[in-house]
């Protein structure tokens, strides 16, 4: 397999941290995507066509710093379409387009972090919102099926520094965050709050970046996880707790190959239609990695990868637009659009 450049868009005069793919409810075919930047900018790219156009531009007005995260919500009245960014200046935005209008409008402005916001991320069934940031909380917010009103449900506050990302479980409700503290927190909802019901300890430096594999045809929950010390890991939950309320136990069940990365790996994704794994970071690569025989048995190997696929630059994050494109995000200003043949 072989991955190949269709389009490099110029997309932003800052580094881009972040993308969010937007898919229709119904078949799934991708419609949109939009990245945040450090030029305090949202921009929107149609996926209907292979021109990847300029949807639209968000007002950049609304937030004064870095744009740290974008992120679709899924599960809109209407088709509404509702985009949630997260902002070094502590707030969150919410913007939102019906069906027949011509331009997203801010809906909502989220506040309560004390300090930069780092990432945002809706749950699979839309419901809800979790925002985590440099003051060391997760907040999870319960949003209005209109998406203008947000309760804060809970303030999360397991880590001991900074909290870098958020990811949803893409079918149940469980909650992974990871943080400088070199660790992963699970948290899954318990009677009126959430609860950590584990924290996953292995990793040598900060963890960038994790993502759930999708079920599909494996009754295991897994997630992949990447780090300052180069690596990337799949852990297993061999326990859920239910039966004793001890939490849930997790164990690494494989370290992908560590010829992947040199540097830091930043950002990772997993597939939810062939449960293909990518991974991107400091020295500028994009890795896709392919398990061994069938699902779940932890072995991996290196499918395809690219050097420099953003030129000299750091590449900070990636995301599959279907089984056999993705795109990416770097330091040059680039989103950059590959497919795998």
């Amino acid at each position: 397999m072989k991955l190949s450049l269709k389009k490099s868009i110029e997309a932003h005069d800052g580094s881009v941290w972040s993308l969010s793919v937007k898919k229709n409810e119904i078949s799934g075919q991708p419609l949109l995507l939009a990245s945040g930047s450090t030029d305090k900018q949202v921009n929107i790219y149609s996926l209907t066509s292979e021109n990847y156009d300029l949807y639209e531009t968000l007002d950049s007005s609304v937030h004064r710093k870095t744009i740290s995260s974008v992120s679709w919500r899924p599960n809109t009245l209407n088709n509404q379409l509702i985009l949630a960014s997260s902002s070094f200046d502590t707030t969150t935005s919410i913007w939102g387009k019906e069906p027949n209008d011509s331009d997203f409008e801010l809906l909502a402005l989220i506040e309560g972090h004390e300090n930069e916001v780092k990432s945002c991320q809706w749950s699979h069934n839309g419901k809800y919102l979790a925002t985590c940031s440099r003051d060391k909380s997760v907040w999870i917010w319960e949003a209005d099926e209109y998406s203008e009103e947000f309760e804060c449900v809970a303030v999360l506050q397991e880590h001991d520094q900074d909290i870098k990302n958020v990811a949803w479980h893409p079918e149940q409700l469980m909650l992974a965050t990871s943080s400088y503290d070199d660790t992963i927190k699970i948290y899954i909802p318990y009677e009126d709050d959430w609860e950590c019901v584990s924290s996953l300890e292995g990793h040598e430096g900060t963890v960038w970046c994790s993502a759930f594999e999708a079920g599909l045809d494996t009754d295991s929950t897994r997630l992949v996880t990447c780090s300052d010390d180069s690596t990337l890991k799949v852990w297993e939950m061999i326990h859920d707790g239910t039966d004793d309320n001890e939490g849930q136990i997790w164990e690494v069940q494989s370290q992908l190959p560590d010829y992947g990365h040199s540097r830091q790996i930043y950002g990772c994704a997993w597939n939810e239609k062939n449960g293909l794994i990518a991974s991107t970071g400091a020295d500028g690569k994009l890795v896709v990695y392919k398990e061994k025989g069938q699902r779940g048995t932890g072995e991996w190997d290196i499918l395809a990868e690219i050097f420099d696929a953003h030129k000299e630059y750091e590449i900070n994050c990636v995301i599959w637009i279907n089984e056999n494109t993705l795109a990416t995000g770097g330091d040059d200003g680039s989103v950059n659009i590959w497919s795998l043949s």
